[in-house]
């Protein structure tokens, strides 16, 4: 029997499939990030680590793993590819896996999410990226350059709003927001004259402003203008970054499938507007929401890789 590893390595967490050659499931690991832009070498190590050990750990020790898939948020180049792999080589060798395959997330995703030639992809968690191909063969993309470069959209992009519109609500740059309360709650301080401290020693992570998306959304539903103004600018961006796919893979009079993945492009708020103006703009798109994680994406890869 031949066994296949499957992984979706992501900024926030990643996710494991150990299966045999039919696709049986033998187990499955669940870790923290092992993007390389969002945690650090040895922790991404660590955590792939334990995630492949989760997932293998009702096997033999002496068993090998004929193919390995990986999709990993934030390996957008050939140079971080080659990079990611040297990392993670050690970790590959200690479970005896004869051959790696590592992908950008949005490939495993978009495998997860259709079968159809002409496809998008619009990802949107902590970070966002967007990924299409055509029947042609063509693919393309936008953003998909972390935080400092790109992220609109996303849930860092969101929550670093919050903090600023908070803090702009607090100084009396704009009308009052609901935001100063929430932030304030969030981290646990009288007011946002303590915010600094907290923001900056030490420096919030791309996960943990990520998770401020939460209070924007609370806001949200209190009918907050400042809360209404971050979404909206959320779902704009990610509709521009779709948007641009489409017109590169000249889809535009074609049908074709727009699979929706991630937390936070998931989210009613996001998810409602964002259709709506897709299915309006583009009124042969099939909107999919994939019953399956990422991670089942990889798995497909791996499995076709075997028979190959």
């Amino acid at each position: 029997m031949k066994y296949v590893i499957a992984i979706d390595g992501g900024g926030t967490k990643t996710n494991t499939i150990c299966a045999d050659e039919n696709g049986t499931i033998i187990g499955t690991g669940l870790s923290g990030p092992t993007n390389l832009t969002s945690t650090s070498v040895g922790a991404a190590s660590f955590n792939l680590r334990e995630t492949i050990r989760q997932a293998t750990e009702t096997l033999p020790p002496d068993t090998t793993y004929d193919q390995l898939v990986m999709g990993l948020a934030g390996m957008d180049s050939e140079e971080e590819r080659q990079l990611a792999e040297n990392m993670f080589a050690d970790t590959f060798s200690q479970f005896s896996v004869v051959n790696s395959t590592l992908v950008n997330d949005a490939i495993i995703a978009l495998e997860n999410g259709t079968e159809k030639p002409n496809a998008v992809i619009i990802i949107s968690g902590t970070g966002s990226n967007c990924y299409g191909k055509n029947s042609d063969g063509v693919t393309t993309r936008t953003g998909g350059m972390d935080f400092l470069l790109t992220d609109q959209g996303s849930g860092y992009a969101i929550g670093r709003q919050v903090l600023r519109e908070a803090i702009k609500s607090h100084d009396g740059r704009r009308s009052k927001s609901i935001l100063e309360e929430l932030v304030s709650q969030h981290f646990g301080i009288e007011n946002l004259d303590q915010l600094k401290h907290k923001v900056y020693n030490p420096l919030l992570s791309k996960v943990e402003v990520g998770k401020l998306a939460k209070i924007c959304t609370a806001a949200y539903e209190q009918n907050d203008q400042a809360a209404h103004e971050i979404i909206h600018k959320a779902v704009a961006d990610l509709f521009l970054m779709l948007k641009t796919v489409i017109e590169k893979l000249e889809l535009e009079e074609k049908e074709f499938d727009c699979i929706f993945s991630g937390s936070v492009v998931n989210l009613p708020v996001i998810k409602d507007p964002l259709v709506e103006e897709l299915t309006r703009t583009f009124p042969s798109v099939n909107i999919v929401f994939p019953e399956n994680s990422p991670v089942n994406g990889a798995l497909e890869i791996a499995l076709a890789k075997l028979r190959e």
